[in-house]
C-alpha cells in the first residue's frame, strides 16, 4: 500500500507526489499506448489536407507520408490511386500501376525535426488534348514492418489517409 502525501488534479491532470520511491502507476491509471502509424504530411497540426492544385505543365508533384510516431524498422506502406485522372496519361508514379504501389517509409532516430517519412512522386502528363480538369486521389490502404501492422491515417482515423491532388489541363 502505497502512503500517498499529496494528490491534486489541476487541468485535468493528475500529479501524484509518493512519500516513498516506489509505486506503481498501472495499480491506479490505465496506460494505453499509442499506436503506430501512417499518414500523409500536412502543413502545422492540421487534421486536414487540403487539395493539391497543379497544372498538367508543372511537370511533377509530391506528396509526403510520414510516420509521426517513429519507427524501428522500415515501413511498407501500400496505396491506391482513385478519381478521373488516367495513369499513363495524365500522370505516372515510379515503380506503381494504374491501381497503386507500395512505398518505403525508412526508419530514422525519431526526433520532431527528423521523421520518418518518404516522398511519393507523380509525375503530371501533358496529354496534349484539352480534356479538363482531372482528379486523382491517392488512399493509404495497408502498413507494416518488421514489428507488425500499423494503423493508417492519423493514430488509425480518415485523417490524412487520402491526398487529393486536382490536375488542371494546359491548353
Amino acid at each position: 500500500m502505497m502512503n500517498y502525501k499529496y494528490f491534486i488534479l489541476l487541468f485535468g491532470v493528475a500529479l501524484l507526489t509518493a512519500c516513498g520511491n516506489e509505486y506503481v502507476v498501472g495499480d491506479y491509471f490505465d496506460l494505453e499506448e499509442l499506436p503506430g502509424y501512417v499518414a500523409f504530411d500536412a502543413p502545422g497540426n492540421s487534421a486536414i489536407l487540403d487539395d493539391i492544385m497543379v497544372t498538367e505543365a508543372d511537370g511533377s508533384t509530391t506528396v509526403t507520408i510520414e510516420c509521426p510516431t517513429g519507427t524501428l524498422s522500415d515501413i511498407t506502406v501500400d496505396y491506391d490511386f482513385g478519381g478521373d485522372a488516367v495513369f499513363g496519361a495524365d500522370f505516372t508514379v515510379a515503380g506503381a500501376t494504374a491501381s497503386g504501389g507500395t512505398i518505403t517509409v525508412r526508419q530514422k532516430d525519431f526526433d520532431v525535426v527528423n521523421r520518418s517519412n518518404a516522398d511519393l512522386e507523380i509525375e503530371l502528363l501533358t496529354d496534349d488534348v484539352q480534356d479538363g480538369t482531372k482528379t486523382l486521389t491517392i488512399t493509404l490502404v495497408s502498413a507494416s514492418n518488421d514489428e507488425g501492422a500499423l494503423a493508417v491515417g492519423r493514430g488509425g482515423t480518415d485523417y490524412l489517409k487520402t491526398a487529393t491532388i486536382v490536375i488542371e489541363d494546359v491548353d
